[in-house]
């Protein structure tokens, strides 16, 4: 199979494993909402923005380090990749060790001085324990993406989330009744499991593979090559992991000096990113997964100087990405209400998703291009423009929560997203010396999507269907507007032949 068409099986086979892992924590998430409350779950996504900071520091980069130096040792000749995937687990085996010591000698000041609930405590110190388990199982899994074998990847995966789910649930089932503490605590107790687990079945996958077998030969790879890759991306992330954390502590006391109560501040910040966002973040799935897939495969094109034909697998990725993401920001905006009251029986979220809905090409676009650039070596220059994004942010929200509450910070949403974007499509457009741009097809794209929401409503009033109430139902309405947007595409010469002869030209 050639490499092209092995990306797009790989893509493929992330894609329907993320969407399924998605789908199943889209439906833990209601639970844990139906069970903790919005106030609940805000508390614990609390908890979570400082588990998100810890785990970018105890990782350190380690993935992007161990995918690239894989794709490295075995162009380079080599038959085996033990010693990288063997050097780059002890590297985020120190690294996490490191972090995870921090973060639980200082559960106490963190939740005292930066949540401002002591109930986090017990989370804090049980979630810090998980640091060394992910460290490790990262560099393994970027081992698994420099090598194509996502297959392995994707079941391990979903065999975490099974076991994370069925252990939360044993777990809530008896501390619920205790408090939102202990409901915080029993799902940090479920996550310390399946990251045990994981590891576990990573390390003995590894262990079996060809490429990650030990043989006589000297790969060479030496703590200055990872920490040359790891550091940037562990620096980059790191910060604005901090600033990310800043911002998320700073949301609810801005809404709380806007007016609200300590209740309704932690009921918003709970509505927002416990429920919308995974709600808009949902179908990009498949663009996750294809970023990541495109670092090895971007990175090897580079090892070999193919500018051309990496300027081909960015054109086809960005045109195909901008005509994908318009046509879910105009779904998520026509059925924005159902998608709230069906998933999560409460209307709250309907609002937010329509508002957001048109940031979602901007978010999609900008996934992809983050792992272009990363393929390319540019780690650096991502790692400045995420300190800047995060850095804006924590000023905006800082300065506009208060007063503006709600439209502060969802005009905060939009000027990061687009300041992120522009510097980083500016980069990859300098690098490559190409106009990846179409503003032709994003215009096309934009009609059609609004013509389609169009014909979708006067349907509605002409079948006299007045709300959609069932999964069956909104499932089969999401799939009828996303065919009629891409017949609307196509009609509108959005999609031409041409690119169709490009992309099977690709494939070939």
């Amino acid at each position: 199979m050639k490499k092209a068409k092995k990306l797009l099986m790989n893509t493929l086979l992330l894609t329907v494993s993320s969407f399924i892992m998605q789908t199943v924590s889209v439906s833990f998430n209601v639970y844990l909402t139906n069970r903790m409350g919005a106030t609940g779950i805000g508390l614990f996504q609390l908890i979570m923005s400082v588990y998100a900071m810890a785990v970018t520091f105890a990782c350190g980069g380690v993935r992007l380090a161990s995918t690239r130096l894989t794709v490295d040792t075995l162009s380079s000749g080599s038959s085996t990749a033990r010693r990288t995937v063997k050097s780059c687990i002890a590297y985020g085996l120190v690294t996490a060790l490191v972090t995870a010591g921090v973060m639980y000698f200082a559960a106490e000041l963190i939740s005292e001085k930066w949540l401002g609930d002591m109930r986090a405590v017990p989370s804090l110190k049980i979630l810090a324990c998980c640091l060394p388990f992910v460290s490790m199982s990262s560099a393994i899994n970027g081992y698994y993406t420099a090598v194509r074998t996502v297959y392995k990847y994707a079941a391990i995966q979903a065999v975490e989330q099974g076991v994370k789910i069925t252990a939360v649930a044993l777990i809530l089932n008896r501390a619920v009744s205790r408090g939102l503490e202990y409901s915080c605590m029993s799902v940090a107790a479920g996550m310390l499991i399946s990251e045990m687990f994981s590891y576990v079945c990573s390390f003995i996958v590894c262990s079996r593979s060809r490429t990650a077998k030990k043989t006589k030969e000297n790969e060479g790879i030496t703590l200055k090559r990872i920490l040359h890759i790891a550091v940037p991306e562990a620096v980059g992330a790191g910060a604005r992991s901090i600033l990310l954390t800043v911002e998320h502590l700073l949301i609810p006391k801005g809404f709380k000096k806007s007016g609200s109560s300590g209740e309704q501040a932690m009921s918003t910040y709970g509505v927002i990113h416990g429920m919308v966002f995974p709600v808009i973040l949902y179908p990009s799935a498949v663009l996750s997964s294809l970023s990541g897939l495109l670092i090895p495969e971007i990175a090897e094109c580079r090892a070999k100087a193919q500018m051309g034909k990496i300027i081909r697998i960015i054109e086809t990725v960005v045109n195909l990405t901008l005509m994908y993401s318009v046509g879910i920001a105009g779904m998520m905006y026509c059925f924005g209400g159902a998608l709230s009251n069906i998933i999560y029986k409460t209307p709250q979220a309907t609002g937010y998703i329509q508002l957001l809905a048109p940031l979602i090409p901007i978010m999609y676009l900008d996934m992809g291009v983050d792992g272009m650039l990363k393929g390319l070596d540019q780690q650096v220059y991502s790692m400045r423009i995420n300190i800047l994004d995060s850095s804006i942010c924590v000023v905006l929200v800082y300065f506009l929560l208060p007063r503006y509450a709600v439209k502060g910070y969802i005009f905060i949403l939009f000027a990061s997203e687009l300041i992120n974007f522009y510097l980083s499509m500016r980069r990859l457009i300098t690098v490559t010396k190409s106009d990846f741009l179409r503003l032709s097809l994003f215009l096309r794209s934009a009609v059609s999507a609004a013509a389609t929401f169009a014909a979708i409503k006067l349907g509605k009033v002409f079948f006299g269907i007045a709300d959609i109430k069932t999964k069956a139902a909104l499932g089969a309405c999401i799939a009828l507007f996303l065919l009629v947007y891409y017949a609307a595409v196509r009609l509108t010469g959005g999609f031409t032949r041409e690119d169709v002869q490009r992309l099977k030209g690709f494939l070939r």
